[in-house]
């Protein structure tokens, strides 16, 4: 069991734990995890967990006095500029002799009968998992580990433990700002206290504890006005200010938002949405290779709930189309009146290995699924999803759809022009995000028939959008003819 750091040790370095990170230090768990906001002392106390506590635990309970450690950032600089310089600030000696090589980014820390040789690495991309896999370590410190890849984790936990030979316990430390919803991390760990978030989609894994700071707890280290002038100087990104100052789970905003009229507090439901028994719409992503769908239901006219989403990184139209229906079977058992939209690309034909063509749709055809093309001109769909989110009570979203949420949040965003300061790309930016938002577009586009603007030009045929688009044309449905309850007039 790994000994809290005594009073002796603490007086002696000048630190305090905060009462969430004296649990951290406290834990005996094989791997351990705190997240919290910006300026909380979070990566202070991992720092001395691998440069001192550990150490000397292993020292006294073991008789252990060399360990080894991999400290990884995603990027070198922020490797640089944030991590080592806080590991210096507490252990400033070993920097200043032979024990500190920058060229190969290593460090001795040298205590009271023990050494701490720590390896610093920056690993962004999965192809840098080649700087791990030789590597034996007794434990490790993955520093903001939610920008860091999983295979890079996975291999990882992989390592550790291997220093000294059957080294009698084995460590990993995480520590983040507040991940995204559906990030692994929310999920993988078990929280000392509910996070300040819908409750995590999946059971933790094993050996995985996490503690999660409240908002101003390290107030007193810092300057008396430095939350209030992050919330100043951010008054414009609420998002932001609920991430890093508030401490809340979220999505952070890379590029210039698609939608205009989200708002999480209005358009997400506080409790779960009941299906009212009537007929469910489905939009389907489905000519990519990462399929998505989203189920809505109207409760009554020009009001859309949106139910579930569902979506895949592996698998392929066939397999997902199956688990998919089976979903519904098990969610929404005996719903008989189902209408699918989908991608109009979805049924492009292209050869089969075994001679002959398909497409995507006829494929899911085959797995039960009869898909309707939707609309393709990009505008279009926006629109009929922005226009309705400004509607009161237009939108409702069950709060299980994270990955929508979050896409609308910032996830889902046109990226920022690197060669033009301020400009923004055309093209909506291509990443998980992506996939469901289109199917809620292929969905939205068909219920309801935006009012754009008369500039808006549809880029296959060249025509004003709303001069020759009718969303009902041919397909037998009305959303006006909606019941209250169920069933159609």
């Amino acid at each position: 069991m790994i000994a809290a750091p005594t009073k002796a040790e603490i007086d002696r370095i000048n630190y305090e734990p905060l009462p969430t990170l004296r649990l951290f230090h406290n834990d005996n768990s094989i791997n351990r995890c705190i997240v919290g906001p910006v300026g909380s002392g979070k990566t202070t106390a991992a720092a001395l967990e691998v440069g001192l506590f550990l150490p000397l635990h292993l020292l006294a309970g073991y008789g252990i006095a060399k360990t080894r450690w991999a400290v990884v950032r995603n990027t070198y600089i922020e490797l640089r500029d944030t991590t080592i310089r806080t590991v210096k600030e507490w252990f400033p000696e070993a920097f200043n002799s032979n024990d500190w090589s920058e060229s190969r980014m290593e460090l001795t820390i040298r205590g009271e009968g023990y050494e701490a040789e720590i390896l610093f690495r920056s690993c962004d991309r999965p192809e840098h998992i080649k700087k791990l896999k030789s590597l034996e370590i007794t434990g490790y410190w993955i520093d903001e580990s939610i920008e860091v890849p999983q295979a890079i984790k996975l291999m990882l936990k992989n390592r550790i433990g291997r220093f000294p030979k059957k080294c009698p316990e084995k460590y990993g430390l995480e520590t983040s700002n507040p991940p995204e919803i559906d990030d692994p991390t929310y999920s993988d760990f078990a929280w000392h206290k509910p996070p300040p978030g819908p409750l995590p989609p999946r059971a933790p894994l094993p050996g995985h504890c996490g503690y999660w700071q409240p908002p101003g707890e390290n107030a007193q280290n810092l300057p008396p006005d430095y939350y209030a002038q992050l919330r100043l100087v951010y008054r414009d990104n609420p998002d932001w200010i609920e991430m890093y100052i508030d401490g809340k789970p979220g999505v952070m905003i890379i590029g210039k938002l698609v939608y205009n009229n989200f708002r999480r507090e209005y358009h997400v439901a506080k409790a779960p949405i009941p299906w009212l028994g009537g007929e469910l719409i489905m939009g389907w992503d489905n000519s990519g290779n990462c399929p998505a769908c989203v189920v809505a239901q109207i409760p009554s006219p020009m009001r859309v709930h949106i139910l579930r989403e569902y979506f895949s990184d592996r698998m392929g139209i066939v397999d997902f189309t199956n688990f998919v229906v089976h979903q519904l079977n098990m969610e929404f058992r005996g719903a008989k009146d189902i209408t699918h939209w989908a991608d109009p690309a979805g049924s492009a034909q292209y050869p089969k290995r075994e001679g002959g063509f398909t497409s995507n749709a006829e494929l899911m055809h085959d797995c039960g699924v009869d898909v309707l093309p939707s609309e393709q001109n990009f505008q279009a769909r926006v629109e009929s999803v922005d226009q309705m989110l400004a509607r009161i009570e237009g939108v409702l979203i069950d709060s299980s759809c994270t990955r929508l949420i979050n896409g609308f949040l910032g996830g889902y965003c046109y990226p920022p022009n690197k060669s033009l300061m301020g400009e923004f790309l055309p093209n909506v930016l291509k990443n998980k995000y992506s996939h469901p938002h289109e199917a809620l577009q292929y969905l939205m586009v068909r219920i309801f028939k935006p009012d754009l603007r008369p500039d808006a030009r549809d880029p296959v045929l060249n025509l004003p959008y709303r001069d020759h688009y009718n969303p009902l044309e041919g397909t037998g449905y009305d959303p006006f003819s909606w019941r209250p309850g169920g069933g159609r007039s």
